[in-house]
């Protein structure tokens, strides 16, 4: 993600027969809202006061 300059990206992994895990892309607008609605982990909530930081104009 640093080296891509992201600052939220949504990662697609698949997981191989064997249990090894494959990386297959990173998303930077990625779709997540299902998860957050499946699990209840906090993505909303997490983004939105992200979002609602002021914006460093250095």
């Amino acid at each position: 993600m640093r080296c891509l300059h992201l600052t939220f990206g949504a990662i697609d992994l698949v997981k191989t027969p064997t249990g090894e895990y494959v990386f297959l892309e990173v998303n930077p607008s990625g779709q997540w809202l299902w998860l957050d609605d499946m699990l209840d982990l906090g993505i909303s909530a997490q983004v939105a006061d992200w979002l609602a930081q002021p914006i460093c104009t250095d």
